[in-house]
């Protein structure tokens, strides 16, 4: 190779994570910081004025409370119904597991706006638990009243974010050695005490990086509070800053309780990432109980979690297709809201749900893909920070930034500051998807490809981007899902001609409407679970093929 192509190379290295700097630094760190530091800005002057009263007004100290109290309760609830799952995947062998297992992904895969929406249909006050209960118990009146209270928001952060802990903590404990506990047992420990003593020490990271995890996901809950928090006695910090922002117009109000909230989830997350270490000690491939106890438990657990997650779901699919006169009027077999599907309204918020999701799927899969090449060849922990740095930020904050910074420019398209919100957000999965395969390709290819003359730019289209098709067709599966159900920064931005799936799923539900936003949410919960679908035969492929270019 001669020097001048060695220095073309290393020159084209150094452009490549161009793309995402540029897009990181202008359209998420500039509005990011602008927006929240209006907060230190009163009168045009540098003041702490704003933050102070955020801290010392009673209604802004309940609402914070309430969000913290809130994120405790359900992170302790979703822990509690999480860790029996986790077991069961750690320990046992049992007919169903794998599918067990695939339940665990229903948060990564579903928009939070339709399981809140099976939660009604299923669990509300003219819900079918309601009714069944009513017809089998001879009651005039629903038994269940848990509609837009307090315990509603828990049961749904709980029903939402239990298979986070079961998928998080259950792979720790697939993955821990089983000597320590069998030379426990030899020592004379019972059960209870090998467990205190040997396997929980070693399982606490993970159960506590899950629950911080959950903590996190509860603490920047928007859709559910949203929806079933009923009032201000339920606001949480991210719903007290739309309606500041867009009912109010107080954007300086909401930059404050934004940038609360920001420290509080940059908090969180470090105090994951520092307690995050390996597993000790791997267990043997196929070292897992197979035992009666285990099937049986299974088989209760796999009952539960049919009745609680999967149950809601399949409400929705069945309640958009009943319809009737009037609400209150006698319920038939009805097709009609699938008729409109493209026509009106909803054609267009269909339409647009796609051509946004399409369109964050390109320009994220070019910037992540641009800089994983150079995070490959020259590993910067710096810069893979930064790159992931939008996780630790609320996608309502992230829409605050941009609807700020709109306000001040004027006339940007509502459709472009989505596309361009999405993509921020999105980003950061997709290089977590894409970079560990890549750093995973065998450098003999490459550096034969090279011996043989290959031009790096053609070692990378010839060689690399080959082997690295499945994976971002995985990527780009998860990044179109996210952004094709992603409703909280949508809802910021969004104007009277934008219209998305998602957000219209919550205004038909806020209008009862709810046949209607049954048929969507199920065309919703088709595509997302044909999206991960696609996504996850890429991963298999990717996986498979990684193999046999080891062997």
């Amino acid at each position: 190779m001669s020097p001048t192509k060695g220095r073309t190379g290393k020159g084209l290295l150094l452009l490549t994570p161009l793309p995402a700097g540029v897009l990181l630094i202008v359209l998420f760190f500039v509005p990011l910081l602008y927006t929240t530091g209006g907060a230190f800005i009163v009168d045009g002057r540098f003041s702490l004025k704003r933050i102070a009263l955020i801290l010392s007004d009673p209604y802004s100290l309940s609402v914070i409370g309430f969000t913290f109290r809130q994120a405790l309760v359900s992170t302790l609830f979703s822990v509690a119904a999480g860790l029996p799952g986790a077991w069961l995947i750690g320990n046992c062998d049992f007919p169903g597991r794998r599918i067990l297992k695939s339940v665990c992904m229903i948060p990564f895969v579903l928009p939070p706006i339709l399981l809140v929406l099976g939660f009604v249909i299923f669990y509300g006050n003219n819900g079918y638990l309601n009714r069944a209960l009513m017809a089998l118990f001879g009651l005039s009146q629903p038994p269940l009243r848990i509609l837009y209270s307090y315990w509603a928001i828990i049961a749904a952060h709980t029903f939402y974010n239990f298979p986070v802990v079961m998928s998080l903590t259950g792979s720790a404990w697939e993955q821990m050695d089983r000597s320590c506990e069998m030379a426990s047992r030899t020592l004379g420990a019972g059960r209870f005490r090998t467990f205190v003593s040997v396997t929980l020490p070693r399982l606490l990271p993970a159960v506590l990086s899950s629950a911080l995890l959950v903590f996190l996901f509860c603490f920047t809950s928007f859709a559910v509070v949203l929806v079933l928090g009923g009032g201000p006695r339920f606001t949480t910090i991210e719903v007290e800053i739309y309606n500041q922002a867009r009912r109010l117009m107080n954007t300086d109000q909401a930059a404050a309780l934004a940038l609360v909230s920001l420290f509080v989830c940059i908090v969180v997350v470090i105090t994951d990432i520092m307690l995050q270490k390996p597993v000790e000690g791997l267990r043997p491939a196929g070292d897992r109980r197979s035992a009666g106890k285990g099937k049986a438990w299974a088989l209760v657990y796999a009952l539960l979690l049919g009745f609680f997650v999967l149950a809601p779901l399949v409400s929705v699919v069945v309640r958009s297709f009943v319809g009737s006169a009037t609400r209150a009027g006698e319920k038939h077999f009805s097709i009609e809201q699938y008729r409109g599907l493209f026509s009106g309204s909803v054609g267009q918020a269909l339409a647009g749900s796609l051509i946004i999701a399409a369109s964050v799927c390109i320009v994220a899969l070019f910037c992540s893909l641009s800089l994983c090449v150079y995070l490959r060849r020259r590993k910067s922990g710096f810069l893979e920070t930064v790159a992931m740095f939008p996780m630790a930020v609320s996608s309502i904050i992230v829409g605050l930034g941009y609807y700020t910074v709109s306000r001040l420019l004027g006339n940007i398209s509502a459709h472009v500051l989505i596309v361009l919100a999405h993509t921020v957000l999105v980003i950061p999965f997709a290089i977590r998807t894409i970079l560990p395969v890549y750093r995973a390709l065998p450098q003999s290819l490459i550096n034969s490809s090279r011996t043989l003359g290959c031009t790096p730019a053609g070692t990378f289209f010839r060689v690399e981007l080959p082997l690295l098709r499945p994976i971002l067709l995985t990527a780009g599966a998860f990044a179109f899902a996210i952004s094709f159900g992603e409703m909280n920064a949508t809802m910021m931005l969004s104007t009277g001609t934008v219209q998305t799936l998602p957000v219209l799923i919550y205004r038909l539900t806020d209008s009862y409407n709810y046949q209607g936003a049954c048929a969507l949410g199920s065309v919703l919960m088709l595509v997302c679970f044909g999206v991960f679908a696609l996504g996850q035969a890429s991963r298999r492929e990717s996986t498979a093929r990684a193999s046999e270019e080891k062997k």
